[in-house]
């Protein structure tokens, strides 16, 4: 079983980055997630690929790009459409409106007005970490627009990973922390995102050391304004009592780790507002659960979907 510490999961991809300005290789540059042209917004770009049948939105996590879905879409895309979206800075892109305040609620709008644009309704969102914040709030804003949830690895208050009795006026003073020093070390992580490591070690985000490296990576090439922004803003949004507002069904996937107890109770508690939300352990994962174990992750999303005719 590998070891959990779910703690700090969203912040620690910032850490890793800085963390590898110490062990600098030279790797080759990544090829694009997806062939086809993206649709682009201030906040977000998307891709759509598949021809028929239901229409699955996936949302990536903090400082990860498109990329990550890539193979939840080669084993999806021959009966189901796919909508992958992308957090502008994310892949390294810079001057991006993520550099700025209004990042999640900007993701959301942007994502509204591209499932409106091509007039879809997500029969399922997906949303790993950061995306799965993103995905409980589009359901809250935006009901019509999503008929049921997917929640990888995510609370809905990040805070509670600082203690029990965390709240957002506690948490704020270390988000702020966390978004000066980003900004502080930007040129460094900048010039250490353009070679990257050649290997790393499994460090919480999977359990497998080559994902653990192209995580590594794809988290020193975020753009570090965008990422300290999103940082800042997740660490500050409290959905705890929103989410019973959510009335479409909604399941989440964790990570169980090595103490399966306490994680069952940490994800039961903050989920229990949300009467219909269903829990679902995932063993030998880390936090990257659709990477670390996708035979659970794509059964648990196909038993969500409608059939493709």
């Amino acid at each position: 079983m590998p070891k959990r510490n779910f703690a700090r999961s969203f912040v620690r991809q910032f850490s890793i980055a800085i963390a590898a300005l110490l062990a600098i290789q030279t790797i080759a540059t990544a090829d694009p997630a997806y062939a086809a042209d993206p649709v682009e917004r201030s906040h977000i770009r998307t891709w759509l690929s598949g021809e028929s049948g239901p229409l699955v939105v996936l949302i990536p996590g903090m400082s990860t790009p498109a990329e990550v879905w890539r193979e939840t879409v080669e084993a999806m895309e021959p009966d189901h459409r796919l909508l992958v979206v992308e957090v502008r800075g994310f892949n390294g892109e810079r001057n991006t409106a993520n550099e700025q305040a209004g990042v999640i609620d900007g993701i959301i709008d942007d994502l509204a007005s591209d499932l409106d644009a091509r007039h879809l309704t997500a029969d399922a969102m997906v949303g790993h970490s950061f995306g799965g914040a993103l995905a409980l709030k589009f359901a809250l804003t935006h009901p019509d627009q999503a008929k049921q949830l997917m929640v990888i690895d995510a609370l809905p208050f990040l805070g509670l990973e600082f203690g029990p009795e965390a709240t957002i006026e506690s948490v704020t003073p270390r988000a702020e922390r966390i978004r000066t020093t980003m900004a502080a070390q930007a040129d460094a992580m900048r010039a250490a995102g353009k070679t990257g490591v050649k290997s790393a070690p499994a460090n919480g985000m999977s359990i497998d050391p080559a994902n653990a490296t192209r995580i590594t990576n794809w988290s020193m090439r975020s753009e570090p304004l965008a990422t300290a922004q999103a940082v800042y803003e997740l660490l500050t949004t409290d959905l705890r009592e929103q989410i019973a507002e959510i009335k479409i069904p909604v399941t989440v996937l964790y990570a169980a780790g090595e103490d399966a107890e306490k994680a069952a109770q940490k994800f039961t508690a903050s989920y229990a507002p949300l009467a219909n939300a269903r829990i679902v352990p995932v063993e030998n994962s880390a936090h990257f659960i659709m990477l670390d174990r996708p035979d659970v992750f794509r059964a648990e999303l196909m038993s969500l979907l409608p059939k493709p005719e």
